[in-house]
């Protein structure tokens, strides 16, 4: 009988930790050394792996450039979604299939030898941004931030979920998010780029700052990806600015942005 209760117990933890490993959810995978390759530019950036970004956005999978509200129970905030959260890629376990790596894992403990800080840096009006464990954590203005390695030390665990919540289900909603490290005195990581999430609506061929409006911003945002050739859904085909998906920023993203200057949806 011990022994059989053993057994259970193992195989019991064994599809606990598969389940965790692989949640159906969506995250953004955070790390450094995007290249994975020592030695390189990279080594101390931090960056935000999107390969699962959109992957629930539709059928087939990643069919939009934005996640789908929908209704809840509640008044406040009617129209929700319980993904993208964020995770960590990591070096102590194989069988975390898609975290598992080695070369581009945070080094140190968090919050001992890192402090990875998720802030965000645009809002649009009626959104905001919930941590599902720790509601403390809400985020509905621009300039508000949480520690994701503070997170990851109360729990044990890098894996966290994120609720998005807007007050209707229709309009162009975003979240512009970037990550850095706090601890200055260990001056370990540089920050990453912005990152941008979308909501309800797809976003105009062009629209690269997601703001409802093709302009001189968009523009920016282009010529600072022009003629990179490694898009990809790990980078969001740079937020993208590749936006035919062809893996390169040119002159067929510039005529889509060209197709759309100064269109709104408003």
């Amino acid at each position: 009988m011990k022994h059989s209760a053993i057994y259970v117990f193992t195989i019991i933890l064994t599809l606990t930790s598969v389940t965790a490993a692989e949640c159906p959810l969506d995250h953004l995978i955070i790390g450094c050394n995007e290249d994975g390759i020592e030695g390189t530019s990279d080594d101390n950036k931090l960056f935000v792996d999107c390969w699962q970004k959109y992957r629930n956005s539709g059928t087939p999978e990643y069919l939009h450039w934005y996640y789908p509200l929908n209704e809840s129970i509640f008044t406040e905030y009617k129209w929700r979604i319980g993904e993208p959260g964020f995770d960590c890629f990591q070096d102590t376990n194989p069988s975390a299939n898609y975290t598992y790596d080695p070369n581009r894992s945070l080094s140190g403990a968090p919050y001992v030898d890192y402090g990875i800080m998720v802030e965000c840096i645009s809002l649009s009006p009626g959104l905001r941004a919930v941590h599902k464990d720790y509601p403390e954590f809400t985020i509905d203005q621009a300039g508000q931030s949480f520690c994701h390695s503070y997170i990851h030390y109360l729990q044990g665990d890098a894996h966290m979920h994120m609720s998005y919540q807007a007050k209707d289900g229709e309009n162009l909603y975003w979240i512009t998010w970037q990550i850095y490290d706090e601890i200055e005195d260990a001056n370990q990581y540089e920050p990453s780029e912005p990152f941008t999430i979308v909501f309800n609506r797809e976003p105009l061929y062009g629209d690269l700052a997601v703001d409802g409006t093709v302009d001189i911003n968009d523009l920016a945002e282009l010529c600072y990806y022009w003629m990179s050739d490694d898009g990809s859904i790990h980078n969001d085909y740079y937020e993208r600015a590749d936006a035919n998906r062809d893996k390169s920023v040119d002159i067929f993203d510039f005529s889509l942005l060209a197709m759309h200057w100064l269109e709104s949806i408003y």
